[in-house]
């Protein structure tokens, strides 16, 4: 639908004094009321018009001037232009795009690295502890910001951005020498969660531990040998752990550098700053008074402590200076949570001081908490919930499911030849099926919320088969991989559909038509995944196009029908297929062939 789009603007430009792009269209809330909506309430300042006026003015004048694209149809809803496609229109030029291998079956995708460079850094995990759930906010968001950023064009580079340096790592030393542990010690990483909790509550009642850490970072930070093999222990520790999780989650970085890839950036950067007189000293401590990107003073940042200690803050000043040096970024997006707002308006605003123009295209893409119970969490108290924990809940609790619905699902099935890649081959076991339903189901349902927002967890809604949930979207799947098995089996059909320009005639239903619409906007939500950094954009459109397909189901009975109304439904169960199975890969959700 993405270039009737562009049709109805380029219409619209032929008599708008200020162009508008394609993107610029709504889509109806009802389809009776058209495809496209041109909203004209943001011209009524500059005619000194009301909105209804103006749209009933417009649509005067592309009548007038006769540019109304053949295929289109044109009339005014109150303050909004309307346009709507012919449906053979969309027929034909639809599926054929969908199933005639438009871009090698990625219908929607733009050809690799044809437009700008974005830098994506997401998950960033601090080291010595394990991912918990409140890191699947940023993992999944980043990984699905990520896939879909390289299918629409962007030169996307990836960087998991650890948390393997400051005083927490001091404290770790210390509770190495209090608890008698050595780098030669056999240690997990449970293992070296447990030592920091300890540490942290001796702390609490003893000032002279946080002294201790103190001076074992800054020993870190000189390159201190024994620290500094301590600090490769722990590090090499938690990588592995952080391998197994993101394997599990068919996640992966172009880069993994943690804040220490920048240490020796930082002297050169302290030293910079004072020559350019940005850097003042305040209490002992050095800082840089800062604004918004509005003017609007924000409270200094610090970059470097009295002890001569540096912080986070600096890390990621240096960090973004080495990524624009390295890449050359049109865009960088930081995918971190929340609370972390102000310290990235204070980097930002050390950049804007730097004079560093590309300053303008970094942003923070903030998201919500975890809440079990309105509980949040903390690893500093131990009180934390693993990823493991939950994806295990998940899959017992799918298990259990799935074992109730073995009971009545038919044997013996295998996939056609037309499947997409899935998780195993056709005799893929129970245990298989559950793990990717269950991952599928929490990296949905994170998905699915505004990132913006707090996720209430709760794990029967997550793993429900009905409803906005990842199983329901996965189900939808398969049935459709069902269809295509039964009627290759029962010879309706080849191994693969094709598609066939005359069969669409037999598409003559008003749900037909708007799920191949539905499919259509594939792309179209794609790009504004991308614009708005929110994957629940494209998790609620695929809940939107499978609430379609069931519809289409219920109505539309696929086999068993002449044979040209069983081949044209064959063609648009291939095409939601294709579409459903893409947008689901796109979001880090696995496809089983059976449920």
């Amino acid at each position: 639908m993405e270039r009737f789009a562009r049709l109805a603007a380029q219409c619209l430009n032929t008599v708008l004094e200020s162009p508008v792009q394609w993107s610029d269209l709504e889509i109806p809330p009802e389809p009776n009321l058209g495809d496209f909506a041109f909203p004209c309430f943001k011209l009524a300042k500059q005619l000194k018009k009301a909105p209804p006026q103006i749209s009933k003015a417009l649509l005067e004048q592309i009548q007038a001037k006769g540019t109304l694209p053949v295929g289109l149809e044109a009339r005014t809803v109150g303050p909004y232009l309307n346009f709507t496609v012919a449906p053979q229109l969309v027929l034909q030029s639809l599926l054929g795009d969908i199933l005639a291998g438009e871009n090698r079956g990625r219908y929607g995708s733009l050809a690799p690295e044809s437009r700008g460079t974005w830098v994506l850094e997401y998950s960033s995990p601090n080291v010595a502890k394990p991912l918990n759930i409140y890191h699947l906010r940023p993992t999944a968001l980043g990984a699905a910001l990520d896939r879909i950023g390289r299918y629409r064009g962007y030169r996307v580079i990836s960087i998991n951005h650890l948390g393997d340096w400051g005083k927490q790592y001091g404290m770790l030393t210390v509770a190495f020498r209090i608890f008698g542990k050595t780098i030669d010690s056999q240690l997990s990483m449970l293992d070296l969660v447990d030592l920091y909790v300890k540490v942290n509550a001796l702390a609490e009642n003893d000032p002279k531990i946080e002294e201790e850490a103190k001076e074992a970072f800054l020993r870190l930070e000189k390159g201190d040998p024994e620290i500094v093999a301590l600090w490769q222990k722990c590090v090499e520790i938690s990588l592995r752990e952080f391998d197994r999780n993101y394997a599990r989650l068919g996640v992966r970085f172009d880069h993994i550098w943690g804040e220490s890839h920048y240490k020796n950036h930082l002297t050169p950067l302290i030293d910079d700053l004072k020559t350019r007189g940005i850097l003042v000293q305040s209490e002992g401590a050095w800082i840089v008074p800062v604004t918004d990107e509005t003017g609007q003073e924000l409270p200094p940042c610090l970059l470097q402590k009295s002890d001569g200690a540096t912080i986070y803050a600096t890390r990621d000043v240096a960090a973004a200076l080495y990524r624009y040096e390295k890449f050359h970024f049109d865009r960088m997006t930081y995918i971190v949570g929340a609370e972390q707002k102000l310290h990235f308006k204070q980097v930002f605003g050390v950049l804007r001081k730097m004079d560093q123009k590309w300053v303008d295209r970094c942003e923070h893409v903030a998201f919500g908490l975890y809440r079990f119970k309105d509980a949040k969490m903390s690893t500093r108290k131990g009180n934390f919930v693993t990823l493991d924990e939950v994806l295990l809940q998940a899959k017992e609790r799918v298990h259990g499911l799935m074992i109730d619905r073995q009971k009545d699902s038919p044997a013996g099935e295998t996939a056609p030849e037309t499947a997409p890649k899935t998780v195993t081959d056709s005799a893929q076991s129970l245990e298989a099926i559950s793990e990717a339903v269950a991952v599928g189901a929490v990296v949905f349902h994170d998905l699915h919320t505004d990132p913006a927002r707090d996720v209430e967890f709760d794990l029967e809604r997550v793993v429900d088969f009905e409803g906005e949930t990842g199983p329901y979207l996965q189900y939808a799947h398969t049935r459709c991989l069902s269809i295509l098995r039964k009627a290759h089996q029962t010879g309706q059909a080849g191994a693969k559909i094709v598609f066939q320009p005359a069969l669409t005639t037999h598409l003559t239903t008003e749900v037909e038509l708007q799920l191949v619409k539905t499919l259509g906007q594939f792309p179209i939500h794609l790009e504004r995944t991308l614009e708005f950094s929110k994957a629940s954009q494209l998790a609620h459109y695929l809940i939107e196009m499978t609430r379609l397909f069931g519809a289409f189901y219920r109505e539309c009975q696929v086999l068993g029908q002449a044979s040209e109304i069983t081949q044209a439904r064959l063609m648009l169960v291939e095409a939601t297929r294709r579409v459903l199975g893409q947008g689901l890969e796109l979001l880090g959700i696995p496809l089983p062939e059976k449920m």
